[in-house]
């Protein structure tokens, strides 16, 4: 257990990320909040990560840690081990192929600070908006949750988290009382930060969020999950892209089922519930 005393542990997994690897550094390097370290774990690359991670290392020893294990075999897994072996205040996710913004971290940092004032004790998961771009970072939405149809208002309580994925990794700060009502073993958890959004939830913490983008995310052909609009695409693809959807639903339960849910009526229920919230809210504006 590495015990982290930079005030933020800003754990980053990495698998085959040469291509962007650098630019995602760097803007973590530039923040304007500069009380963090940075854990990076590789799953055992085969590209030029492993040399850039090394280089990095070796020119801000005070910044970036590189930890050596075996590859954990997919992305929830790498995260959660880091999250395993770091031991701190606060946690951030970072994924390898995004630009963070300026004020990322001093943004979220600040909301933190208010939510345990008004919260003590509670674990505590702020998050926000991100602004959607391609490999170039060309901007193709200026919000991911809008793009993606997810409404945080109607996603506060670990019942509601049922309808929707809500909280996106790389945007997560989250404290340590967060991390510890998160329940091992994983065997049901698909994405580790799904994983820790409910686990707070369900022991009874804020789930708080910031409008504000303060993310460049890079969507491009390598993503392991992302933004993604089926308009104007083939049939075939919209039979895929369905196939997919029940597959994550069917992911989705099981981690509630996991986690004390209840039955899939009661899932389907609150589905239908935050549809029509979506649905009256469209009708009034």
């Amino acid at each position: 257990m590495i015990m982290e005393y930079n005030h933020i542990a800003i754990l980053m997994a990495t698998y085959n990320g040469g291509r962007y690897l650098s630019e995602q550094i760097d803007s973590i390097l530039s923040q304007s909040y500069q009380m963090w370290h940075l854990y990076i774990h590789d799953d055992g690359s085969t590209d030029d990560t492993a040399a850039i991670l090394d280089d990095y290392s070796r020119k801000h020893p005070d910044a970036i840690t590189v930890l050596d294990y075996p590859p954990q075999g997919g992305a929830m897994h790498n995260f959660m081990s880091l999250l395993e072996r770091v031991d701190a205040k606060y946690y951030m996710f970072a994924d390898q192929d995004d630009v963070w913004l300026n004020n990322k971290i001093k943004t979220e940092a600040e909301r933190m600070e208010a939510e345990e004032q008004r919260h003590a004790g509670k674990p505590v998961v702020v998050f926000s908006d991100l602004i959607v771009t391609d490999g170039n970072l060309n901007k193709t939405a200026d919000s991911f949750l809008a793009f993606s149809g997810i409404h945080p208002e109607f996603l506060n309580t670990f019942d509601e988290l049922g309808a929707s994925n809500l909280a996106t990794g790389c945007t997560m700060l989250f404290n340590h009382a967060a991390k510890m009502v998160i329940q091992h073993p994983y065997t049901q958890a698909t994405m580790h930060d799904s994983w820790v959004t409910l686990c707070s939830a369900r022991a009874g913490g804020i789930l708080s969020y910031i409008r504000e983008p303060l993310i460049l995310y890079r969507q491009h052909e390598h993503n392991t999950l992302g933004a993604v609009s089926i308009k104007s695409l083939t049939l075939s693809y919209r039979l895929k892209h369905l196939q997919h959807v029940l597959k994550l639903n069917r992911q989705t339960y099981a981690m509630l089922k996991a986690l004390g849910y209840g039955s899939w009526v009661k899932f389907v229920y609150y589905k239908a519930k935050y549809k029509y919230r979506i649905h009256k809210q469209r009708n009034k504006l």
